[in-house]
């Protein structure tokens, strides 16, 4: 895994109506990049080459322009807390952050879909996520060969579950507070939702993940959650998180070999961050086990399950110019290089989705070293759209100044752009005011949560 940043900058105009004259500015936003990068080979012409996925892209950038569209101040809006005078105001920004696109449904068999449990199916967010959580070890084709690490999977199972169905054996190590709040025992109502990364006909394994079995925690658990509740859709639907406790997991490394044109690198695998949301009717986490205990009743089954199917992100390529010369390493012309980076992108304005899963492809030509310093990488992401009844659009940019950044500076970045999906697009006045009919709460960032 490599991190990385830049500076984009986009043209941009907006106008009220169709009669009304464009405001124009280039906007510029700051780049936070994850990628997976897959090991260098040579092609059929002989020259070296690597493909990556870009995991994370975040772009994230406020507009003098947009504060005046939609708020008629180049400052942006004005808000105010009453309580104890506190006044500012607030801008519009501009995220740009990788298109997720997953599908889920219901194992056959069951009294319900995936609807009575879930939102929609675009909502749903897996952080984190690399090869590795989408790989499983099988073992050897004569069974006494050593285990092969399996190509990548597209799909995570989850199960849902009420604990008293299965006992504490391994729970109380998963979710400690659930003990702590019951006194010392697992209420039998509070629901959990299990996603796991065990492929159906493995080799010597059962076809089914079973919470209670050790060998399977350790080898397929990848997240677990009690819904708690961790935010709101635009849409007023709960979200909730899942993921696995820090002790002992955050040390795992990934290691890559290295070469000439990827440094040798060690990489923490930050344990996954599943996000997504519940269905309209549902609340709270003593809905979802009210529905789930009146599912498995109706079933006779002991638990929910199902799947998340992961559409494969496009793949993004590196090649070098041309090939070694005879007798010398294959590494050896790995510079210059062209570098082309593809992938499905959602452009929002605070909280007010402008762009759906639109293709991008970015070309850097005459690259030096990697990340391409120096290189100016064009791209072209047209788009017209109306928000509010306004009108925005965008034309071709370009990306500067990239270079390899912190995991930590990443993480921070990544943070504010996605809290800055959270804040209401709103042309009227916005207040702080707790309560006030029909004016929309606005919280400030929190680097202390995670948005």
């Amino acid at each position: 895994m490599e991190f990385q940043g830049s500076t984009i900058t986009i043209p941009m105009s907006g106008r009220l109506s169709p009669t009304d004259p464009w405001l124009e500015e280039e906007v510029k936003l700051r780049t936070f990049m994850r990628l997976e990068v897959f090991p260098a080979y040579v092609n059929q012409l002989g020259t070296r080459e690597f493909q990556f996925v870009i995991r994370d892209w975040e772009l994230f950038g406020k507009s003098e322009m947009l504060n005046r569209l939609f708020d008629g101040d180049p400052r942006g809006r004005f808000v105010e807390d009453p309580s104890n005078g506190f006044a500012d105001y607030v801008p519009a920004t501009v995220t740009f952050n990788v298109s997720h696109n997953c599908q889920i449904g219901v194992d056959p068999g069951q009294e319900l879909v995936a609807s009575d449990m879930f939102g929609e199916a675009h909502e749903i967010e897996i952080r984190n996520l690399a090869s590795h959580h989408l790989r499983v070890w099988t073992a050897g084709a004569d069974g006494a060969s050593d285990a092969i690490y399996s190509n990548p999977h597209n799909t995570i199972y989850w199960q849902i579950l009420l604990p008293g169905s299965v006992g504490e054996s391994g729970l109380k190590y998963l979710r400690p507070s659930i003990t702590s709040m019951n006194g010392g025992a697992l209420d039998k109502q509070s629901p959990m939702i299990i996603f796991h990364k065990k492929v159906p006909g493995i080799p010597g394994e059962s076809e089914t993940f079973d919470i209670t079995s050790s060998r399977d925690r350790a080898r397929y658990l990848l997240a677990i959650s009690t819904f708690a509740p961790v935010g709101t859709t635009p849409g007023g639907r709960v979200t909730t998180s899942a993921t696995l406790p820090v002790r002992g997991l955050q040390t795992n490394l990934t290691q890559s070999q290295g070469n000439s044109t990827l440094s040798s690198i060690n990489r923490a695998l930050r344990p996954l961050d599943i996000r997504f949301s519940l269905a309209s009717g549902l609340r709270s986490a003593g809905d979802v086990g009210e529905t789930v205990a009146r599912m498995l009743s109706k079933s006779g089954r002991s638990v929910v399950s199902g799947w998340i199917k992961l559409v494969d992100l496009s793949r993004s390529l590196g090649t070098a110019d041309q090939a070694s010369d005879p007798g010398r390493p294959a590494d050896s012309a790995d510079f210059p290089a062209r570098i082309t980076y593809a992938v499905n992108y959602d452009v929002h304005i605070n909280d007010q989705k402008l762009v759906d899963d639109q293709a991008g492809i970015a070309i850097a030509v005459g690259a030096q070293e990697i990340p391409p310093r120096d290189v100016k990488v064009a791209f072209d992401k047209p788009q017209v759209g109306s928000l509010l009844d306004r009108h925005v659009y965008f034309r071709p940019g370009c990306c500067t100044g990239m270079e390899e950044v912190a995991e930590r500076d990443f993480a921070e970045g990544v943070n504010f752009a996605r809290y800055s999906r959270t804040t209401p697009l709103d042309p009227g006045r916005i207040s702080l005011a707790q309560g006030a009919a029909g004016i929309t709460t606005f919280r400030d960032y929190d680097p202390n949560i995670s948005y």
